[in-house]
């Protein structure tokens, strides 16, 4: 199932950032960033992780930032396991952002806009002919302002895109692309959950939380419980592409691409965590304080070099037509992590231990002061991967493709800070492949069967993990089966879409029971999630169109051993069982336009640990858009998002979760010349 979120579309929902841009997209959720994961684009796509799953140009993107739309032609979402197209992970699905290329045309574009929580933000893009087959394009950025419903909340940046193409139109194009970006941000680790403690007996809550056991406290959702003195984020990413197409023959293209990237981080971020007291007999009390001693510190260098060689080719063999793409990937991904500590004072002397749960003071005094220790932590990721892919036409009513990939992938993680001897290295060899049978009963529909697999290595994201013996295991391994239909109606003026699917995680990791550790794993569980898609996108008439999504989701742990074996039963983290989407545009002209839409997520959990997970509830937003067209050259826009000040968890963490924004105006300008 692929779903396009054109620029057309982002524009009219003011989506400014890749999250924003998928909160129309009914079965994805948004997970907060913890567990070693920075904050940035964290998501869930049919009820596993897609976090590393996020592709540039069909390139897979490094590290975890939240990356914007300034640059970005359309959003592409894959649900379905995607190993066979990008190597690891894509479990559920991937996002490939699709950017911004030079045109043979002359054109030039000025936004400006701004909103209610004191932003702004003003963007350029402009194209120009150089001669008769070469052109560049340049896209600027300066963003700021605060974040609706969040006290202190701040984000702040600035980026410049530049492309050029030659050989536009000709048997051979090269274009050459730079980006660069800067990030300066309050970070906002949001709310801390109350712990769910039932059943245990070494932990308990005190009579102010224990009424809201496992959910959200019963607070102002724009508490901010960080240390404006201490905490902070700036991140500046920087890539270059080179990308040469060469057409052998009129059927036969040679496609080479490289790439070369960076992304450094540093920040501090309080982690929002209820103070205790422990007794005589090591049971800990949980009472209503919220402590500033858990910070986490990131101080981080990722790197990229990757090469992609393609031949795509379309051939004739009879009356049998093929569509032919195989190539080779060649990537060093590098990872550098250096340890940021309190050189003036031991943090929890820098700091006072405990905020008020209920009036967070934001400007406690910091006297500490953090800079590097000299150690750090390194590791590096080595792929290589050849693939092939043919989707064969055999008539006018059916279609068949199926594709094969090999992925050589080897890590070496150097985990220790201060003891660079202390390494974990695995090699992992997998083939990943993919097959589809399509059938038109009509010319105006198909129906589909498809399936696939994928695979996640414990170093998926680099770092393997130093607890137990994870770094040793295989990967694990996923399998898809999608049963769909696909139909124009009405004279082509709807496009609807139908899809049952089942994915199942069949070697998932679980709790050894045999171990001496009891942080070891095996590769003893299973997960899998039954779901229903629905979709419709349609020009119902002259005058309105229409996107809609339903998404039904039954993801649950079918396997587990040793202290996971309670899970057997329980729904999958962060899976909504169902979830939907409306947006609607009405032109009453051609200068005035309204459009109305809606999203709703069901109720989700943290865990699936039935006796430690906290629920997050089921919510509903609603956004508007009005635009007035005064000629060819000026436009203004107004946007209203969540316009009932609805308050939800939005991005969910196991110790705490991002509330949603609230309430929210934008005003526009757009000229176009």
């Amino acid at each position: 199932t692929l779903t396009v979120i054109p620029e057309s579309v982002l524009q009219d929902r003011n989506a400014d950032s890749l999250r924003e841009g998928l909160r129309g997209i009914a079965g994805i959720t948004l997970a907060a960033g913890e567990g070693g994961a920075p904050p940035g684009d964290s998501l869930y796509i049919r009820g596993f992780s897609a976090r590393n799953d996020i592709m540039i140009d069909g390139v897979r993107d490094i590290a975890g930032y939240s990356r914007d739309t300034y640059n970005v032609e359309a959003v592409e979402v894959a649900k379905g396991p995607g190993s066979a197209v990008h190597g690891r992970g894509a479990t559920g699905g991937s996002i490939n952002l699709q950017l911004k290329t030079a045109k043979l045309e002359d054109f030039s574009s000025l936004g400006l806009r701004g909103g209610s929580e004191s932003d702004y933000r003003v963007t350029t893009d402009l194209n120009r002919t150089l001669g008769n087959s070469t052109a560049i394009r340049l896209n600027l950025l300066t963003d700021d302002g605060e974040v609706a419903g969040r006290d202190e909340i701040e984000n702040s940046k600035n980026a410049l895109a530049v492309t050029l193409a030659t050989g536009i139109g000709t048997g051979t194009r090269l274009s050459l692309s730079a980006d660069y970006q800067e990030q300066d941000n309050i970070p906002d680790y949001g709310l801390p959950w109350v712990p769910n403690y039932s059943g245990r007996t070494d932990r308990t809550l005190g009579p102010e939380l224990a009424p809201f056991e496992g959910q959200a406290p019963t607070v102002d959702f724009s508490n901010f419980y960080g240390n404006l003195q201490r905490d902070f984020e700036d991140v500046t990413a920087t890539s270059v592409t080179a990308t040469v197409e060469h057409d052998i023959s009129a059927s036969t293209t040679l496609r080479a691409l490289v790439r070369g990237a960076s992304l450094e981080r540093e920040s501090i971020v309080t982690a929002p965590r209820f103070e205790f007291v422990e007794s005589a007999d090591e049971v800990r009390t949980y009472g209503p304080g919220v402590v500033l001693s858990d910070e986490k510190t990131r101080d981080t260098e990722d790197s990229l070099a990757v090469l992609q060689l393609d031949l795509i080719g379309h051939y004739e063999t009879g009356r049998i037509e093929h569509d032919i793409v195989t190539g080779i990937e060649v990537a060093r991904e590098e990872f550098k992590r250096y340890q940021l500590v309190d050189i003036v004072d031991d943090n929890l002397d820098s700091t006072p231990a405990v905020n008020d749960l209920q009036n967070p003071n934001p400007n406690i005094a910091f006297t500490g002061q953090y800079a590097r220790d000299g150690s750090r932590q390194k590791a590096e990721g080595d792929t290589l991967a050849a693939y092939l892919f043919d989707t064969i036409t055999l008539n006018e009513q059916w279609q068949a493709s199926a594709g094969l990939r090999w992925d050589r992938f080897e890590t070496d993680y150097q985990h220790d800070y201060d003891d660079p001897t202390l390494r974990l290295s695995a090699v992992d060899e997998e083939i990943s492949w993919s097959a589809a049978l399509v059938f038109k009963p009509a010319d105006n529909g198909s129906i589909y069967f498809g399936a696939g697999s994928s695979f996640s290595p414990s170093a998926e994201d680099l770092t393997a993990s130093t607890r137990g013996n994870r770094a040793d295991l295989d990967p694990e391994e996923s399998l898809s089966f999608e049963l769909g239909t696909k139909w124009e109606l009405f004279d082509s003026k709807l496009f609807a879409t139908a899809a049952l699917f089942r994915t199942e995680k069949t070697n998932a990791r679980t709790d050894d029971p045999f171990a001496d550790n009891d942080r070891d794993d095996t590769l003893n569980g299973e997960q899998r999630v039954d779901g229903l898609e629905l979709g419709a996108v349609g020009q119902i008439s002259g005058q309105l169109s229409i996107t809609a999504a339903y998404t039904y989701q039954d993801g649950e742990v079918t396997k587990a051993e040793g202290d996971d074996a309670v899970q057997v039963g329980t729904e999958l983290a962060r899976t909504p069982k169902h979830s939907y989407s409306v947006w609607g545009r009405y032109d009453f002209n051609e200068r005035l336009s309204l459009a109305l839409g809606t999203l709703y997520i069901g109720k989700r959990y943290n865990s699936a640990d039935p006796g430690g997970r906290e629920k997050a509830e089921d919510y509903q937003t609603v956004d508007l858009m009005a635009s007035y067209q005064f000629n060819d050259f000026f436009g203004l826009q107004f946007n209203g998002s969540n316009l009932t000040d609805e308050t939800y968890a939005d991005q969910i963490g196991g110790g705490h979760f991002l509330p949603g924004e609230g309430r929210y105006y934008t005003v526009s300008a757009n000229f176009s010349f």
